[in-house]
Protein backbone atom coordinates (compact mmCIF):
# COMPACT_ATOMS: atom_id res chain seq x y z
CA UNK A 1 0.00 0.00 0.00
CA UNK A 2 1.38 3.63 -0.68
CA UNK A 3 0.17 6.55 0.62
CA UNK A 4 0.84 10.26 -0.68
CA UNK A 5 1.55 12.98 1.37
CA UNK A 6 -0.46 15.79 0.74
CA UNK A 7 1.88 18.46 1.56
CA UNK A 8 4.91 17.39 -0.37
CA UNK A 9 3.27 15.70 -3.21
CA UNK A 10 5.83 12.12 -2.31
CA UNK A 11 4.76 8.80 -2.51
CA UNK A 12 5.82 6.33 0.21
CA UNK A 13 5.09 3.32 1.36
CA UNK A 14 3.07 2.68 4.23
CA UNK A 15 2.90 -0.76 5.14
CA UNK A 16 4.93 -3.89 3.45
CA UNK A 17 2.53 -5.85 0.47
CA UNK A 18 3.38 -9.31 2.14
CA UNK A 19 2.90 -9.73 6.32
CA UNK A 20 5.95 -10.77 8.18
CA UNK A 21 6.18 -13.95 9.53
CA UNK A 22 5.70 -14.12 13.29
CA UNK A 23 9.28 -14.20 15.09
CA UNK A 24 8.07 -16.60 17.73
CA UNK A 25 7.73 -19.32 15.55
CA UNK A 26 12.04 -18.78 16.00
CA UNK A 27 13.73 -19.26 19.45
CA UNK A 28 16.49 -16.52 19.41
CA UNK A 29 18.03 -17.56 22.83
CA UNK A 30 18.88 -21.18 20.39
CA UNK A 31 20.29 -19.08 18.04
CA UNK A 32 22.38 -16.60 20.31
CA UNK A 33 23.94 -19.31 22.59
CA UNK A 34 26.06 -20.67 19.36
CA UNK A 35 26.97 -16.87 18.40
CA UNK A 36 28.78 -16.05 21.09
CA UNK A 37 31.98 -14.85 20.86
CA UNK A 38 31.56 -14.61 17.33
CA UNK A 39 32.34 -11.33 15.05
CA UNK A 40 28.01 -10.31 14.57
CA UNK A 41 28.51 -9.52 10.42
CA UNK A 42 29.74 -13.69 9.86
CA UNK A 43 26.53 -14.56 12.52
CA UNK A 44 23.86 -16.15 9.94
CA UNK A 45 20.48 -15.47 11.13
CA UNK A 46 17.22 -16.88 9.79
CA UNK A 47 15.80 -14.02 7.44
CA UNK A 48 12.61 -13.65 9.44
CA UNK A 49 14.67 -11.56 11.91
CA UNK A 50 15.99 -9.02 8.83
CA UNK A 51 14.15 -5.48 8.49
CA UNK A 52 13.10 -5.62 4.57
CA UNK A 53 15.65 -2.88 3.43
CA UNK A 54 19.51 -2.42 2.99
CA UNK A 55 22.03 -1.48 4.85
CA UNK A 56 22.49 1.55 2.51
CA UNK A 57 18.90 2.59 2.80
CA UNK A 58 19.34 2.86 6.35
CA UNK A 59 21.88 5.16 6.40
CA UNK A 60 20.08 7.47 3.81
CA UNK A 61 17.28 7.81 6.86
CA UNK A 62 20.07 9.79 8.83
CA UNK A 63 19.23 12.63 6.38
CA UNK A 64 16.03 12.61 8.02
CA UNK A 65 16.20 15.63 9.71
CA UNK A 66 18.49 17.67 7.01
CA UNK A 67 16.56 20.99 7.53
CA UNK A 68 19.03 21.20 10.16
CA UNK A 69 21.93 21.54 8.40
CA UNK A 70 20.53 23.95 6.58
CA UNK A 71 19.71 26.23 9.36
CA UNK A 72 23.04 25.88 10.32
CA UNK A 73 24.10 27.01 7.11
CA UNK A 74 21.93 29.95 7.98
CA UNK A 75 22.80 30.36 11.26
CA UNK A 76 24.72 33.51 11.98
CA UNK A 77 25.27 33.00 15.46
CA UNK A 78 28.77 30.15 15.41
CA UNK A 79 27.08 28.37 18.64
CA UNK A 80 23.69 28.20 16.98
CA UNK A 81 25.44 26.72 14.19
CA UNK A 82 27.37 23.97 16.93
CA UNK A 83 23.77 23.51 18.12
CA UNK A 84 22.48 22.88 15.29
CA UNK A 85 24.91 20.37 13.45
CA UNK A 86 25.01 18.56 17.16
CA UNK A 87 21.03 17.94 17.08
CA UNK A 88 21.55 16.36 13.30
CA UNK A 89 24.13 14.42 14.02
CA UNK A 90 22.04 12.90 16.72
CA UNK A 91 18.89 12.88 15.05
CA UNK A 92 19.55 9.78 13.17
CA UNK A 93 18.91 7.81 16.58
CA UNK A 94 15.64 8.90 16.31
CA UNK A 95 14.71 6.40 13.61
CA UNK A 96 16.20 3.43 15.21
CA UNK A 97 13.76 4.20 18.35
CA UNK A 98 11.56 1.36 17.66
CA UNK A 99 13.23 -0.42 15.40
CA UNK A 100 13.97 -4.48 16.62
CA UNK A 101 15.54 -5.74 12.94
CA UNK A 102 18.47 -5.74 11.39
CA UNK A 103 18.57 -4.50 7.47
CA UNK A 104 20.29 -7.10 4.97
CA UNK A 105 24.03 -6.84 4.59
CA UNK A 106 24.53 -4.80 1.47
CA UNK A 107 26.64 -6.75 -1.65
CA UNK A 108 29.72 -5.41 -2.90
CA UNK A 109 29.36 -2.35 -5.04
CA UNK A 110 25.34 -2.34 -4.68
CA UNK A 111 24.33 1.78 -4.35
CA UNK A 112 21.53 3.08 -3.12
CA UNK A 113 20.59 6.61 -4.50
CA UNK A 114 17.43 8.64 -3.02
CA UNK A 115 16.74 12.25 -4.55
CA UNK A 116 14.67 14.27 -2.39
CA UNK A 117 13.40 17.46 -4.83
CA UNK A 118 10.96 18.67 -2.37
CA UNK A 119 13.71 19.08 0.66
CA UNK A 120 16.48 19.27 -1.57
CA UNK A 121 19.09 17.33 -1.22
CA UNK A 122 20.12 14.04 -2.13
CA UNK A 123 22.64 10.83 -0.69
CA UNK A 124 24.39 8.34 -2.79
CA UNK A 125 25.38 4.94 -0.80
CA UNK A 126 27.89 2.42 -1.44
CA UNK A 127 29.27 -0.60 0.08
CA UNK A 128 32.48 -0.45 -0.29
CA UNK A 129 34.38 -3.68 0.96
CA UNK A 130 32.53 -6.65 2.05
CA UNK A 131 35.20 -7.65 4.25
CA UNK A 132 35.42 -5.93 6.05
CA UNK A 133 31.91 -4.63 5.45
CA UNK A 134 32.28 -0.65 4.52
CA UNK A 135 29.47 1.61 3.65
CA UNK A 136 30.53 4.91 2.18
CA UNK A 137 28.10 7.91 1.22
CA UNK A 138 27.97 11.28 -0.09
CA UNK A 139 24.84 14.01 0.48
CA UNK A 140 24.48 17.31 -0.92
CA UNK A 141 21.89 20.00 -0.97
CA UNK A 142 22.68 24.45 -1.93
CA UNK A 143 23.45 24.22 1.72
CA UNK A 144 25.56 21.45 2.96
CA UNK A 145 28.00 18.59 1.64
CA UNK A 146 28.19 15.76 3.68
CA UNK A 147 30.32 12.37 3.25
CA UNK A 148 31.61 9.63 5.44
CA UNK A 149 31.63 6.10 5.72
CA UNK A 150 30.30 3.50 7.80
CA UNK A 151 32.66 0.40 9.37
CA UNK A 152 30.63 -1.32 12.09
CA UNK A 153 33.18 -3.59 13.76
CA UNK A 154 30.92 -5.54 16.46
CA UNK A 155 31.03 -8.85 18.60
CA UNK A 156 28.54 -10.67 20.82
CA UNK A 157 30.20 -11.56 24.04
CA UNK A 158 27.02 -12.87 25.59
CA UNK A 159 27.64 -10.96 28.68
Amino acid sequence: STGKDDEQSIWGRTRLPVPMFSKNDFSLWSILKQCIGKELSKITMPVVFNEPLSFLQRISENMEYSYLLEEADKAKDPVDRMELVTAFAVSGLASNLERLSKPFNPLLGETFELVRDDIGFRIVCEQVSHHPPVSAFHADSPHFKLHGSVYPKLKFWGK
